[in-house]
This record gives C-alpha cells, sequence and structure tokens, in this order.
C-alpha cells in the first residue's frame, strides 16, 4: 500500500476544484495527482485501500485508478492517482481541456470550432472502448457507480480510446464506496435511482453506448424503444429494449458483440 504524509509530498499546483475535493498536480513524481477531499468529507481509508490493491491487478485498464492514499494527523484526507496522458488533453479557445465525453454529445459550438470530431465508424469504436472499459472493470466486481459527461474521457489521437477519471467513486460490489456517492442527474438509473450495483452500472453502460452513438446527451433505452433510430440497426435496438428491465440488462459482452456485428 502506498500511504504518504500530506506534510512529505513536494510542490503543487492546483488544477481543479469539484464538490468532493481539490486536485493538484505534484512536481514529483511526474504525472501524479493529488485529490485532496475538502473538510468534512468522510472517507472509508479500509475501502480506498481495497480499490488501491485492486489497482494494481487492473494496469491494462484505461483509468485513473486511484495509485495511495494521503494521511494528515492519522486521518486519510485525500488519494494519489496518475494523471490522463496527453493525447485525452486538448486546446479549446486557447484553453487545456480534457477531452470529455460531453464533447460527443452536444451539437458543435463555436469554441469547439478547431475540435476534431468522430465519423460514425470511429464513434462506434468509440462505443466499443468504453464498452471494453466496463467489462473490464465487471469482470473484477467493480461498480463504476457515478457515471457522467465529465469523468469520461475519449481521444482520436493514434486512434480511438477511452479514460476514466475520478475513480474513487467506483467500488467493489457489495461493499460501501470509499466516499459518499456522486448522483449525476440523467445518468441514473430510473427504476432505482440512488442504487449503485453492477445491473445498475448496465443501464448506464447502455447509456454511455446510445449516446455516443446517436451523439445526443438526453436519449435512454426507454426512448430508443419508443422512437426507434434506424441508424443502431437491429441488434443495438434491441440490446436497448432489454436494458430498461432491471435484472436482465444486457452484459458488457453483448454491446460489444452487437458493435463488432454492426461496424
Amino acid at each position: 500500500m502506498n500511504d504518504v504524509a500530506l506534510v512529505d509530498l513536494t510542490t503543487a499546483v492546483r488544477i481543479a476544484n469539484g464538490g468532493q475535493g481539490t486536485v493538484f498536480r505534484l512536481s514529483n513524481p511526474p504525472g501524479t495527482l493529488l485529490k485532496l477531499y475538502h473538510p468534512g468529507i468522510a472517507v472509508l481509508s479500509d475501502e480506498l485501500g481495497r480499490l488501491i490493491e485492486l489497482a494494481g491487478e487492473l494496469r491494462d485498464v484505461p483509468a485513473a485508478l486511484p495509485s495511495g492514499r494521503v494521511f494528515d494527523g492519522g486521518r486519510c484526507v485525500g488519494l494519489l492517482m496518475p494523471e490522463a496522458p496527453d493525447r485525452f488533453v486538448t486546446s479549446l479557445a486557447g484553453w487545456r481541456r480534457l477531452l470529455e465525453l460531453q464533447f460527443l454529445l452536444y451539437p458543435r459550438r463555436a469554441m469547439w470550432a478547431d475540435l476534431v470530431l468522430p465519423t460514425w465508424r470511429e464513434r462506434r469504436l468509440l462505443a466499443a472502448a468504453y464498452v471494453e472499459l466496463f467489462q473490464a472493470l465487471h469482470h473484477n466486481d467493480v461498480v463504476v457507480g457515478d457515471v457522467s459527461m465529465r469523468n469520461l474521457l475519449w481521444t482520436l489521437a493514434g486512434g480511438p480510446g477511452v479514460f476514466a477519471i475520478d475513480c474513487d467513486g467506483f467500488r467493489l460490489a457489495g461493499r460501501p464506496p470509499a466516499v459518499r456517492p456522486v448522483y449525476t442527474a440523467g445518468w441514473g438509473d430510473p427504476t432505482r435511482p440512488r442504487e449503485i450495483t453492477l445491473d445498475s452500472d448496465r443501464y448506464k453502460l447502455a447509456l454511455v453506448a446510445l449516446r455516443v452513438l446517436l451523439g445526443n446527451h438526453t436519449v435512454t433505452p426507454e426512448e430508443v424503444c419508443a422512437k426507434g433510430f434506424p441508424s443502431l440497426g437491429p441488434e443495438l435496438t434491441a440490446l436497448a429494449r432489454h436494458a430498461v428491465r432491471p435484472g436482465r440488462r444486457p452484459l458488457a459482452e453483448c454491446w460489444l458483440g452487437a458493435l463488432e456485428a454492426e461496424s
């Protein structure tokens, strides 16, 4: 376990501030970020430790999985994690920006003028890459939990690829989360909006796949069933139909097979 004391960390530059904590880039080791939780955020250090131990077995998973716990005065106050690779970063209107999922789900905006968006075939490859990410995690009984347009990244540089950030919300199936769960509006299981399980994850996987394919930030499996989207084809439409049924939602393998069959 890579536990460190806050006072022993090197010079850090603040790069982001969120609802649960502030993220800093450390000068050493390079490529490492520190997430320092806001006061009042309770951390279950043992659960965070379990996630860190499992991360050692998931080195090939494209995700910023926690790599160490940070302590201050005997209390866990933060974590260490790798920074997203450079190919998941772009420049928009002169600002450095992570290539967040949101750029795939909204019509092009003026400030995105220089952003190269994927073709239909590349969208299918990106959707497949997200499915493979969920597949790898679920095979290890890891529940993603919070899914949003901000914590999933993508790129076309070097070929379509994806990367997950804010992974301290991941947890082992049946275990409590290391920090209180976040519920992103529009990305929950409508049948049990506060439930975070492998089954609810499979509904969110359906949301990711359908929204990437259709370039639509609000489309749901229910809407696909009601309206139909010819561009999806029969296999993907059938999977959307099953995704609305709790307990019978398609596994990642099913989505991957349909995407490969219709690509």
